[in-house]
């Protein structure tokens, strides 16, 4: 028998500790196109992660619209 967590508790806590570190986990679906461009941008930057290219755009696109 195995006494590893279910994975419905270990995505909870892993959840929970992105709210601690005052983050929250937001999930989308996107056209390919777009997710390519993503991939392309994340290896070339060297990036571990969609989630970072996809937070270093919508960073540059919030202060846009806020100097607008």
């Amino acid at each position: 028998m195995s006494t590893a967590k279910p994975v419905r508790e270990k995505v909870a806590a892993h959840r929970q500790r992105l709210r601690e570190a005052g983050r929250i986990y937001v999930s989308t679906d996107l056209p390919t196109d777009l997710v390519d461009c993503l991939d392309k941008i994340k290896a070339e930057r060297g990036l571990a992660s969609r989630a970072q290219v996809f937070e270093l755009a919508l960073k540059a696109f919030v202060d846009n619209e806020m100097r607008a």
